[in-house]
């Protein structure tokens, strides 16, 4: 599958997933299942792990992990060009919201091992969601940039 042909179908699969959503919104609006003061306490909510996932270096270890499964600290630096100083901050802060899990692999019989970094279920879930939100952002922008090189 070409990478257009990737885009493509994320592009589809979305499409159904928001007019799902949309829909389900509308439902629960009219239904009086849902006020807008409790959907601003699920944003705010929300607010801390977007923050997160906002910062530099964070998608990339995040897609290092999905791509590449468990991973040492130098495999991390190496694979999502993060430098050695963010990476380390950016591990703790993903550690800290149970978006990856650190580990030690048993490598002999002397226990000597190595540190492995992994992903949760969490941490694939917000790297997963991440790819269509990064796909629109994408698109919109050059869309934008377009319309103003007009």
């Amino acid at each position: 599958m070409d990478v257009d042909m990737f885009w493509e179908d994320v592009e589809k699969r979305v499409k159904k997933v928001i007019d799902g959503v949309e829909e389900t919104l509308k439902v629960m609006l009219e239904n009086k299942k849902l006020t807008v003061e409790e959907a601003q306490e699920i944003l705010n909510s929300l607010a801390p792990s977007f923050s997160l996932l906002a910062r530099k270096g964070v998608l990339q270890i995040l897609y290092t992990l999905l791509l590449l499964g468990p991973c040492t600290f130098t495999e991390l630096l190496e694979s999502s060009k993060v430098n050695r100083r963010t990476l380390s901050s950016r591990l703790k802060q993903l550690q800290r919201e149970a978006m990856i899990t650190k580990y030690i692999e048993t490598v002999d019989r002397e226990k000597q091992g190595k540190t492995l970094y992994v992903l949760t279920e969490k941490g694939r879930s917000a790297a997963l969601l991440a790819i269509p939100l990064i796909y629109y952002i994408s698109k919109m922008h050059k869309s934008s940039s377009l319309h103003n090189s007009l």
